[in-house]
């Protein structure tokens, strides 16, 4: 196994190691090591006091290249988070993160992905005098930590984890705004909600990369896209479903072709545009 044996940095500040470690030492047999003076926050960050300039898997590219760059690794592991509705449930928050082992040695990118509705994210604008009591249970404050925002000025606080700091942090931002907003902190080291989700990636990377080409055996295999539309059960029109499932390699120009897990073989018509439009 290529990566046998090896060290692999990890490009992170919020000590996603503490998941991704164990779980690559356990399948992978390789060690982990964690980025010295890296400092993810220049590739964008939640609170928005430096914009994401890129897509999340870019960004997280970058950060990974960085970072092995910098410390002279072949291997580095990097993961981006992003929040907001579910892609397929609107009203319900989401949490999808990006894993993925950038392998500069050999040329290639091993990339998985996670969609969790077991998140805090959430946020709330408070007037004084406003009870925010219900807010903090739902975000699970102080076990998962708070961020405090003055709206007028655009001062933030983060990190917060304790009664008092709170109580502090509100204080000051009203002396700034007449209404200020408490943000769930989704930075991996202040939310346990989100470190658990970036450890689901990780054992899904891991066993990515377990999985070897037919052809030319490189690791990573079951790169997943999507071929062909199904024709409509009614009137035989394309739909907006794929028919077959991909499964590439990373390396070559390997693919296989499959069936779609879920059996169908034409498409309900609520998924045609001519007969649902």
């Amino acid at each position: 196994m290529r990566y046998r044996n090896t060290r692999i940095l990890v490009a992170t500040k919020h000590h996603k190691e503490r998941v991704i470690q164990p779980i690559f030492k356990r399948l992978i047999g390789c060690d982990i090591d964690v980025a010295k003076d890296f400092d993810s926050d220049q590739f964008g960050t939640f609170a928005g006091e430096v914009p994401r300039l890129q897509n999340p898997l870019a960004t997280l590219i970058a950060k990974a290249t960085h970072a092995a760059q910098k410390a002279g690794y072949d291997y580095a592991i990097a993961s981006e988070g992003s929040f907001g509705p579910h892609p397929d449930f609107f009203m319900i928050p989401a949490d999808i993160e990006l894993i993925g082992l950038i392998d500069l040695k050999h040329g290639i990118e091993i990339i998985e992905s996670v969609i969790s509705t077991e998140t805090n994210y959430a946020q709330f604008d408070l007037n004084a005098g406003d009870d925010y009591a219900a807010f903090l249970k739902q975000v699970a404050f102080p076990s998962h930590g708070l961020i405090v925002r003055a709206l007028e000025s655009g001062s933030i606080q983060k990190g917060i984890t304790d009664a008092l700091s709170l109580n502090t942090a509100i204080e000051q931002a009203f002396k700034q705004s007449q209404q200020i907003r408490l943000e769930a902190d989704m930075r991996a080291c202040f939310n346990p909600s989100r470190m658990t989700v970036i450890a689901t990636a990780a054992e899904k990377l891991a066993q990515r990369i377990l999985q070897h080409c037919p052809q030319c055996r490189s690791p990573g295999f079951g790169k997943l896209a999507t071929t062909g539309k199904l024709l409509c059960e009614c009137c035989e029109a394309p739909s907006t479903l794929y028919q077959f499932r991909l499964k590439q390699c990373v390396s070559c120009e390997y693919v296989e072709k499959s069936k779609r897990l879920d059996g169908l073989t034409q498409a309900p018509l609520q998924y045609c545009e001519y007969c649902n439009p």
